[in-house]
């Protein structure tokens, strides 16, 4: 039986009350297998009509948490699975392109050429019951849920043109609800319905970086990352993993694309040992934490105080990130040499001089340190004015985050009692 190895199929079929097999919820006819054991998937092919009967039947779903998920900036208690009988998902929740779908569904109902195959199906293993008809080549659902790990803006677009021809069939007379559609019908499990995500969105063409990191779990620097977001109590609940972009909206502190390059500073390749990822998520982590501390800008904040010090302050840029992930090999070794608590106790007393309180000055301005208007920032290439002359920008280059990752290190490693912010600043052009 090709079936055999997956849970979820039957090995009879199930009986109507006249002893007759009972075709289920739905059956896909002409079935053709590829691959072998859990590898194996079907094909088949379907009309557009079946397909949004399919969908109204509340056959068909999406699971946000392994599609483009739930925007940052909005309740997160909001529905993780949503059916397709209820069409679009609003766009004010989740991030759902409905342009994209409706000029599918405009070309679908023009009757032009589209290369929507194949369309992607899945049932997960264990949550479903089925029957393989060897005989017929059909395999009948009863039960369960046929997500889309992908696909899910081609779904929409062929129900939304099946809904608008049973409309008015004479205003669309160059589409036919029996064109024809191929489906691969895989069967993985939720978290490597994340996985093929992953492949199919980041590896061709990028989409955003973050919620591709957060689903996969075959990139070890997206493992590492998050395992420090389940470790630290400042950034659990604190990180954009759905976008690449932090905007008015977002209170989160930082995005996981940003959070994972920084990791980069504790491992020399992208590959981890799987052993050693929890205790270089432990370092991360703690190390973020003792930072928190001392400025309160890089834990949890509402959208009005994250907005007020985004623009006022270098504390919780990506660059300022930067720089301060520079400091963790340091943090590391010292954690080697004297183990956690004293590196901790040390850390906090040297991290006590990026404090909003500690006073500083340079040229003919004096305050907080990481106030974006220290002129410091300028010279250093990490800020610039705006074309107004006024509004400063952060500057999130790969040079500028080298210059704050060089500059932290000069200030708080190397001469840990000094406050010279012009001896710091001559002492990196000189290098």
């Amino acid at each position: 039986m090709t079936s055999a190895t997956i849970r979820g199929f039957l090995h009879a079929p199930k009986l109507t009350a006249a002893g007759d097999p009972r075709s289920g919820r739905f059956v896909c006819h002409d079935v053709q297998w590829t691959g072998e054991g859990e590898d194996r998937f079907a094909t088949f092919t379907l009309t557009a009509e079946e397909i949004a009967e399919a969908a109204e039947g509340s056959l068909l779903w999406t699971d946000q948490d392994v599609q483009r998920g739930i925007k940052p900036d909005v309740d997160q208690a909001a529905a993780r699975e949503l059916s397709l009988a209820d069409g679009y998902p609003n766009d004010r929740t989740y991030v759902f392109d409905a342009s994209n779908a409706d000029d599918m569904t405009e070309k679908l109902l023009r009757g032009d050429k589209l290369f929507l195959n194949p369309l992607v199906w899945n049932l997960r293993p264990g949550l479903f019951e089925a029957y393989w008809d060897d005989s017929n080549a059909a395999l009948n659902i009863y039960s369960g849920r046929v997500y889309l790990p992908d696909s899910h803006h081609r779904h929409q677009a062929i129900c939304k043109a099946v809904r608008a021809y049973r409309d008015d069939a004479s205003a669309y007379p160059k589409f036919s609800p029996s064109r024809q559609f191929k489906v691969e019908l895989y069967f993985l499990s939720k978290e490597d319905e994340g996985n093929y995500f992953f492949d199919k969105n980041q590896r061709p063409r990028p989409t955003a970086q973050s919620k591709a990191y957060d689903l996969t779990t075959l990139d070890d620097l997206s493992l590492l990352a998050k395992k420090v977001i389940d470790k630290s109590e400042a950034l659990r609940g604190n990180v954009n993993r759905v976008t690449d972009r932090l905007t008015a909206k977002n209170p989160q502190v930082i995005t996981l694309s940003t959070l994972r390059e920084m990791m980069k500073t504790l491992v020399p390749g992208e590959a981890v040992d799987e052993t050693e990822i929890d205790g270089l998520a432990t370092v991360a982590a703690t190390f973020y934490d003792t930072c928190a501390k001392v400025r309160p800008e890089l834990g949890s904040l509402g959208v009005v105080e994250r907005k007020r010090a985004r623009e006022s302050s270098l504390a919780g840029s990506a660059t300022l990130m930067h720089g301060l992930a520079a400091l963790m090999p340091d943090f590391n070794d010292d954690i080697g040499k004297q183990g956690m608590r004293r590196a901790v106790e040390q850390w906090t007393r040297s991290l006590a001089r990026l404090g909003a309180d500690e006073r500083y000055q340079y040229e003919n301005w004096q305050g907080d340190l990481l106030d974006k208007a220290n002129p410091l920032w300028i010279r250093l290439g990490i800020v610039k004015p705006g074309s107004d002359g006024r509004r400063l920008t952060v500057i999130n280059t790969g040079a500028a985050r080298s210059v704050a990752g060089r500059f932290l290190k000069r200030l708080l490693v190397s001469s840990p009692e000094e406050h010279d912010l012009e001896a710091v600043v001559e002492d990196l052009e000189r290098a």
